[in-house]
């Protein structure tokens, strides 16, 4: 069974439209998946370092999901595109 994640921070750059959220990646092959209020995936990608930066500008709704797969570890954070959790 997947033990959950607990230590993530999302922040939105609204200028920029960024999405940035801090994890250090236990094994070398974490991954992120940004999903819609509908469970689509929309974005996905590898965290190779402690900050990843995902480019949100071409996202048209306002909730979504943030996903982190790593290794045995997992976890969903909720934000929306105008604020961060």
């Amino acid at each position: 069974m997947a033990r959950a994640v607990d230590h993530i921070r999302v922040r939105i750059d609204q200028i920029e439209r960024l999405l940035m959220f801090d994890y250090e990646p236990g094994s070398g092959e974490a991954l992120f998946d940004i999903c819609d209020s509908q469970g689509r995936i929309v974005k996905t990608g590898e965290v190779c370092s402690p900050e990843t930066r995902v480019r949100i500008k071409d996202l048209d709704g306002e909730e979504y999901y943030l996903m982190v797969l790593d290794g045995e570890l997992s976890t969903v954070r909720p934000f929306q595109l105008s604020r961060a959790v």
